[in-house]
């Protein structure tokens, strides 16, 4: 599935996320599987993953690992 991690366009369904794509060749592994409710927002900033809430309220999840691939 393709999600906008840009922390202004809300995910369409509830997701569980432990790793992702920032990049076309960047990866990101969060430290552990973070829940993300449906209307929720993603970003990536200063190593950390933030989700913002429907409500506003903003979490940050650590990053486990970031690393380029190279193709």
């Amino acid at each position: 599935m393709r999600l906008n991690i840009d922390g202004v366009t809300p995910l369409p369904r509830m997701l569980l996320i432990s790793e992702f794509l920032l990049q076309a060749d960047f990866q990101v592994e969060l430290d552990g599987a973070v829940f993300v409710a449906a209307g929720g927002r993603v970003s990536y900033e200063d190593g950390s993953v933030v989700v913002t809430c429907s409500t506003g309220e903003q979490y940050k999840h650590p990053i486990r690992d970031s690393y380029w691939i190279c193709r």
